[in-house]
């Protein structure tokens, strides 16, 4: 199959983001860069509530859902607006669609979403290839079940794996724009898979770099005084195409785990740091601010919605924001409380109690975390050092080399976990990026935010201590999950660096000072987009990206006919894919899915009884799981299976590598078709083999 097969869903998927996004961002009165950067996470609320709401009417998700929803939304946006121009409160634009503005930034995105996809897939030779990875089973038979039932519902996605539960929530916009990805163009789950996550990756992402880039940046010079206006889209076009570069996301969170809605969720976090920004009054007399809005309480309307998408994409995006965000939030308390200082004896008075207050509060807070984590840990008698020991978990070097490998921006690789050595030049960059920030007034949060991160990358990638444990374990001490975040502070530091390098390495080169005048704005413009070419390229064509690249081809791998340790091979996969061919609708297939069987649903359309390679199965999938062979002798096993509708078994000796118990667990329904009466066989494939299952019928 032809990569030039993954174009409409892509499109598809875009347009179910920024549709819209950019609808209720235009009713919101939100313009250019801005409305460019919230869209997306608009985008993903607009498909949460659509799935939760057509799932609470029981009517299938879908395009008309989604067009209602979006349609209400916007007219209850639109009527907010009306009453407030009636009350004579009307609500301003945030930013502006003047085409030069925007427009080059637009531009950056598609340069970076293009380099993004040929980095990414540059080894993967077909688009309907999968991630031969643990979690992928799960995510491809979650989207395959909403294709089939309807129900994209993140209140009722868990029921995949806990079948039975009323409440079942797990974060469902991936998977819901996979499926609409392809119900609407008619391809398979992986290739609409592949597409979702190119389209999210590339656009969401890189528009996201360059609202971040322009609320916090776009107005701020290496020294002390503020920079031209043009800076603000200059550094805005920077981000977006250095959203491409970045080794630790969006790459590595497809190269690991597969970890779709994690991966997804961190597209928002440019957007979540931006909208926390634009929401903290600065003083007017601070060394630095980021961008005021016009209307501060509509921004505070835009961090709900924004917490809105990331619990449907992924809740964990939400630790991430607080540590990404609480730097920042300490820098602008300080600001406050030194204005309030400044105002004379009593203002010194109340900044003094109010600086004990939150310390108190602070500390007070810290101590009951703390006391919960350390009763979390070593509840139950355990000690801590029992805990997350997965192989994912393990240190693999030592500390300081994990240190060096995050203030490079470079990471282990899965799966070798070999590590990468660094792009030198964005490196550099981002090292001056932190001397300058370390420098420059106002912006040694963004400082402190980059080394908190480095050091809990250091804790997960080379340390096994308890306070490594502690510290990292809202990650599961994933040192893959963790250093994705840091490209949300790297990316607009280093395109600041080079935007506001460039202009004073102009204005030196012009001799600024003996003509008193700044240099052309054209001028600083063509030097900025050649400083960001150089790196861009060096970048996209060095190791660091080269090795993640390699890494995918192995990561989305199908060999012809031996499994080594992986879930499928060619042959199993041929015979999944034509599995409706024998198979009706509304039967049901079981079948050990540590082998590759369980993706009959995602690859072939017929639905599995075990969707995934774990989960808490009702009492009659826990009797065929168990004792599928002794439906001769065992009362329990017939009436199971019949009300679960099996009648089909996938067998094939392969197993993917890993939880070997786990796997024995499902050891019957291989021994059920050496029985006799039990199976007959229908179709194979190499190893690979579909029976009808006989027993019980």
């Amino acid at each position: 199959m032809s990569w030039t097969a993954v174009a409409p869903p892509v499109a598809v998927v875009l347009a179910a983001v920024f549709v819209p996004g950019l609808a209720l961002a235009a009713a919101a009165r939100l313009r250019g860069v801005v409305a460019l950067g919230v869209a997306g996470p608009l985008g993903y609320a607009i498909v949460g509530i659509t799935g939760v709401v057509a799932g609470a009417l029981h009517a299938p998700f879908g395009w008309p859902a989604l067009l209602v929803v979006t349609a209400v939304l916007v007219v209850l946006a639109v009527a907010v607006r009306a009453l407030l121009r009636a009350v004579g409160a009307p609500v301003p634009p945030w930013d502006t669609w003047r085409p030069v503005t925007w427009v080059p930034v637009v531009l950056g995105a598609v340069v970076a979403t293009t380099a993004i996809t040929i980095v990414a897939f540059a080894h993967v030779p077909s688009p309907d290839r999968i991630t031969q990875t643990y979690d992928t089973v799960f995510h491809l038979n979650a989207a395959a079940s909403i294709v089939e039932t309807g129900d994209a519902s993140s209140l009722h996605l868990y029921r995949l794996t806990h079948p039975g539960k009323d409440l079942a929530f797990y974060p469902a916009v991936w998977h819901s724009l996979t499926a609409l990805g392809a119900e609407t163009t008619g391809v398979d789950i992986a290739v609409a898979a592949n597409a979702t996550w190119i389209a999210t990756a590339g656009s969401v992402f890189s528009l996201g770099a360059a609202f971040v880039s322009a609320v916090v940046f776009g107005r701020s010079g290496l020294r002390r005084d503020d920079a031209p206006a043009a800076q603000r889209t200059v550094v805005a076009t920077v981000a977006a195409v250095l959203a491409s570069t970045f080794v630790a996301f969006p790459y590595l969170l497809l190269d690991f785990g597969t970890l779709y809605p994690n991966g997804l969720a961190y597209t928002l976090l440019p957007a979540g740091v931006a909208i926390v920004a634009a929401l903290l009054p600065f003083p007017e007399r601070a060394p630095w601010r980021p961008e005021s809005p016009p209307v501060r309480w509509r921004t505070g309307v835009l961090l709900l919605a924004w917490g809105g998408a990331a619990a449907f994409a992924h809740p964990r995006s939400a630790v991430a924001l607080l540590v990404l965000a609480t730097p920042m939030v300490v820098a602008w308390f300080a600001a406050r409380m030194s204005a309030l200082a400044a105002t004379g004896q009593r203002g010194r008075r109340r900044a003094r109690i109010t600086w004990v207050v939150v310390v108190l509060i602070a500390a007070a807070l810290v101590a009951v975390v703390t006391v919960g984590v350390l009763h979390y840990y070593t509840s139950g008698g355990r000690p801590i050092s029992d805990h997350l020991n997965g192989g994912p978990a393990l240190a693999r070097e030592s500390f300081p080399q994990a240190l060096l490998q995050g203030l490079l921006a470079t990471s282990l690789v899965a799966p070798s976990q070999a590590a990468l050595p660094p792009s030198v030049l964005l490196a550099v960059v981002a090292f001056v990026g932190l001397i300058a920030a370390l420098l420059r007034p106002g912006l040694r949060w963004a400082v402190v935010t980059y080394l908190a991160l480095v050091l809990l990358y250091g804790f997960a990638a080379g340390s096994d201590s308890d306070l490594a444990k502690i510290a990292t374990g809202l990650w599961d001490k994933d040192k893959f999950r963790i250093v994705a975040i840091l490209p949300t502070i790297g990316v607009p530091l280093a395109a600041w660096t080079i935007t506001a390098g460039a202009a004073e390495l102009t204005a030196t080169l012009r001799g600024r000072t003996a003509r008193r005048q700044d240099p052309r704005p054209r001028t600083v413009a063509l030097v900025t987009a050649g400083v960001t070419a150089i790196v861009a390229v060096t970048a996209w064509a060095g190791p660091a990206l080269g090795g993640v690249s390699s890494a995918m081809g192995e990561v989305f791998a199908l060999p012809d006919h031996q499994k080594k340790g992986l879930l499928l091979d060619a042959d199993e996969a041929a015979l999944l894919e034509r599995v409706g061919e024998f198979v009706p609708q509304g039967q049901v297939i079981v079948g050990n899915p540590w082998n590759g069987s369980a993706l009959a649903w995602a690859l072939g359309g017929r639905r599995v009884l075990f969707p995934h390679l774990g989960g808490y199965w009702n009492y009659d999938g826990r009797v065929i799981q168990r004792h599928l062979d002794d439906f001769a002798t065992d009362d329990r096993v017939c009436p199971a299976v019949r009300a679960e509708r099996v009648r089909w078994v996938i067998t094939d000796p392969g197993r993917l590598a890993g939880d070997r118990k786990a796997a024995s667990h499902f050891s019957s329904i291989d021994r059920v078709v050496t029985k006799p009466g039990g199976a007959v066989l229908v179709a194979s494939s190499g190893s690979t083999k579909l029976w009808r299952l006989t027993a019980c019928w």
